[in-house]
């Protein structure tokens, strides 16, 4: 949160944040259709109408969560950018940060992508801003010189993005934690980047 924002800024960000906390807690404990709006502004200790204030629809609250640990993972990109880290290395550790976001919590993650799905989050892909941070990795390892130039980063960064998709899915599925999300998760990445780079890890590899 920006020290820069006046007091009045600041009291609304943190009502905004814990409406959605709120909203997260509630769809874990109780689901996402049962949730109601009212639930919401109880939890959050607001009124209902300050809920509508900030939110229409139920499905805004799932996005704006989606959206919070969407600008984490670009904070993460931008901070794994340098000379010592090649594109494996910076895709690598923007996926164990996906995948960190939500095994943490994993009730709550697993809650929040099947709210996702009842929101019609699949239908708002073309939207989303991962495949383009994914892209952007692809560019930006383009003029390092360690991805190929033939190499067409928007699809590339879709072609990430639906693996990762996939992984999530069978490990929203997978409700005994058979199906570690990390590993999984980077053993398709390896695969892809085997593609996108030309180097395939050392058997064994462990990042």
């Amino acid at each position: 949160m920006s020290s820069g924002l006046g007091r009045r800024e600041r009291k609304k960000l943190e009502t905004r944040d814990r409406i959605v906390n709120c909203a997260a807690d509630l769809f874990a404990a109780s689901g996402y259709d049962v949730t109601t709006m009212d639930d919401i502004a109880d939890c959050a200790d607001v009124a209902r109408a300050t809920v509508f204030n900030y939110f229409r629809r139920k499905e805004d609250l799932v996005l704006a969560w989606f959206d919070r640990h969407r600008g984490e993972l670009a904070e993460v990109f931008a901070e794994s950018v340098g000379p010592a880290t090649d594109t494996s290395g910076r895709l690598r550790h923007g996926f164990r940060a996906i995948a960190r976001f939500f095994t943490h919590d994993p009730a709550t993650g697993r809650a929040m992508v099947r709210a996702w799905l009842r929101a019609g989050g699949p239908l708002l892909t073309p939207e989303s801003e991962t495949p383009h941070m994914f892209a952007g990795m692809i560019r930006s390892g383009q003029r390092e010189g360690d991805v190929a130039a033939d190499i067409d980063p928007d699809r590339a960064g879709l072609v990430l993005f639906d693996a990762y998709l996939g992984v999530l899915y069978r490990w929203v599925n997978e409700e005994d934690d058979q199906f570690p999300f990390e590993q999984n998760l980077i053993a398709a990445l390896d695969i892809l980047l085997a593609g996108i780079t030309g180097q395939y890890p050392p058997a064994g590899h462990v990042d």
